[in-house]
């Protein structure tokens, strides 16, 4: 567990339980004593979260360096009376301040907790998160505070905060050919030793769904000989219920699947995590990720440590279609070859058109021309899809996925041995990198060179895993031997088949479900509201229509809007009460 801090000028009284003298101008307060303080030779590094390594190497490696270091963590460095302030690799943590720097913090509730000010709504971050499913630059609900971008830290000498880039992201990809590489066989070998570091020596949980990440990680955990149980959550029926739940079985492990069906967690744990999920990230969908809140705490009942596959997929796999992590309006930025292409795509995405245009109307032209500056200053040196690998590396993992991981870890440490620096490095030297594919690519032959890398790893480390059936329809196996290439290829087309043909069931997750048994409430919300930044009538037209066949991006869209209009709401409870 890791517990949220906020730096403040030494004036200033924040709220909290410890509280740590920094220098003469800043404070550090911590909600609760869960960090390290270390200290040596005129050195002081302060770890909040779950730093995995030793204290000396915090002390032997380079400044810059120390995001680079194993686990998810804060590392605020002392010395000689100046500040500097890191998150770990990708900024994979987020650290938020307001635009004077009077605070900086891990949470933009602790920042609007301890300010006075009163914080006005930000409609660009509105626009961007519709239109991209997060923010798109380094913008928050609010005007006043800001994210500090990825591989950037902040350093405070005397009263003065400035802030310094640390890494290029752009020098992990490779301009050579891929012809001379390194063998599947090193690659595998690397991250089944890596995988070693992120394991813990007490018990832990892993996420084991249907797909490749979580069993690659189950795999390397029994090879391991650890301690581990093993979950995943959604209906009964759910394929990441009765994929895994059958593999368990098979591999004789411990495994628990959080019923998402039950009528106790669709009355009444859904609308309350979602709920709490928004107001920890003010402009989260906490209506699509209620589940993530939910069995965290279920998990952290009963252990301290929960092993991610998160962003296995996005590194090995090209992102080939367009949805939660990569929305239409991001693909249609990096498709566009003309400046006017992308306004046209913009300005005309379905995801905005529930807003007041009036409202937006000068904020959405300016938002375009950030976006076309955005992508005209990309390195052109790289390839088109590399090009788009840079922002899938800076900005989707940590707001998309370190969202989730930030929040979990308010209730546990959540390990991800695939956002492992030294892995990463290795893994774009190759073909297997999604990133070194070709752009948005549907071919599932060529798709299938990320997979091989997980299958090879499988192979080394667990062989009932390794003829184990996915969700994918195919077994790790098949796609090693060229024999068994119908077995990939036929599941890809009656899969294409379906999608055209048949409308599917989108409540799986019991989304709709606890949507609509608590649409009351919902209304409620609604109804209390006094602003004019969106069309109520469609919103309530949309609400009142949904079903469990409500296309995908709809549903998204309707929720996304909801929990925007539920954290503006509670933006105006607070400043209410100041």
């Amino acid at each position: 567990m890791m517990n949220h801090f906020i730096i403040s000028k030494s004036n200033l009284q924040p709220f909290g339980q410890s509280e740590v003298k920094l220098t003469e101008q800043w404070n550090l307060t911590i909600q609760g004593k869960k960090y390290h303080d270390y200290n040596d030779t005129g050195t002081r590094i302060i770890v909040i979260g779950d730093y995995i390594g030793k204290k000396e190497d915090l002390f032997t490696t380079e400044t810059n360096d120390i995001p680079k270091l194993r686990g998810n963590f804060y590392a605020i460095i002392i010395k000689n009376e100046k500040i500097k302030i890191y998150s770990s690799f990708l900024n994979i943590l987020p650290i938020y301040h307001t635009v004077d720097n009077t605070y900086i913090s891990s949470s933009v509730e602790l920042i609007r907790k301890n300010s006075k000010a009163n914080f006005s709504i930000d409609k660009k971050f509105i626009l961007e998160i519709l239109l991209f499913n997060y923010g798109f630059f380094n913008r928050t609900l609010y005007q006043d505070i800001q994210l500090v971008p990825c591989n950037y830290f902040l350093e405070l000498q005397l009263e003065v905060v400035t802030m310094h880039k640390h890494f290029e992201t752009a020098s992990l990809f490779t301009q050579t050919s891929l012809k001379k590489q390194k063998k599947v066989n090193d690659l595998s070998t690397l991250f089944i030793k890596t995988t070693k570091f992120y394991f813990p020596e007490t018990p832990f949980d892993i996420a084991f769904t249907s797909g490749f990440d979580g069993r690659t990680l189950v795999s390397c955990a029994t090879y391991h000989n650890k301690d581990f149980k093993t979950f995943s959550f959604g209906k009964s029926n759910n394929d990441d219920v009765t994929i895994p739940k059958k593999n368990a079985e098979d591999l004789n492990i411990k495994y628990q699947y959080f019923d998402l069906g039950k009528k106790t967690y669709i009355d009444q744990d859904y609308y309350t995590n979602a709920k709490e999920y928004i107001k920890q990230y003010p402009g989260a969908n906490g209506f699509i990720y209620s589940h993530f809140l939910y069995s965290t705490k279920k998990i952290a009942t009963d252990t301290n440590y929960l092993l991610s596959g998160v962003i296995g997929s996005e590194l090995f796999r090209a992102l080939h279609i367009t949805g939660a992590v990569t929305s239409k309006s991001l693909a249609d930025i990096f498709i566009s070859n003309t400046p006017q292409e992308i306004r046209n795509k913009i300005s005309s995405s379905p995801a905005i058109k529930h807003l007041k245009k009036e409202e937006f109307e000068t904020d959405l032209e300016e938002l375009i021309q950030e976006l076309i500056t955005y992508k005209d200053s990309i390195s052109k040196n790289l390839t088109k899809n590399q090009q788009f690998y840079t922002f899938v590396f800076e900005e989707v993992f940590r707001k998309f996925f370190g969202q989730w991981i930030s929040m979990q870890m308010n209730h546990i440490n959540v390990r991800t041995p695939f956002l492992d620096f030294k892995f990463i490095t290795e893994l774009l030297k190759t073909k297997y990198a999604g990133a070194n594919n070709d752009f948005f690519t549907e071919n599932p032959l060529k798709r299938m060179k990320g997979q091989y890398l997980y299958t090879d790893i499988i192979k080394k480390t667990n062989s009932k895993i390794y003829h184990q059936k996915t969700g994918k329809g195919y077994r790790p196996k098949d796609l090693r031997e060229s024999i068994y290439i119908y077995k990939i290829i036929i599941p890809f087309l009656l899969k294409r088949f379906k999608r055209k043909t048949k409308t599917p069931n989108l409540d799986n997750l019991s989304i709709i479900s606890g949507v609509l048994a608590n649409k009351h409430h919902i209304k409620k919300c609604l109804e209390d509201v006094e602003y004019t930044y969106f069309d109520f009538s469609s919103i309530n037209k949309m609400l009142d229509n949904l079903s469990p066949y409500t296309p995908e991006k709809e549903r998204d869209s309707l929720l996304m809007m909801i929990s925007v209009i539920l954290a503006i709401k509670n933006n105006s409870l607070t400043n209410s009460k100041k």
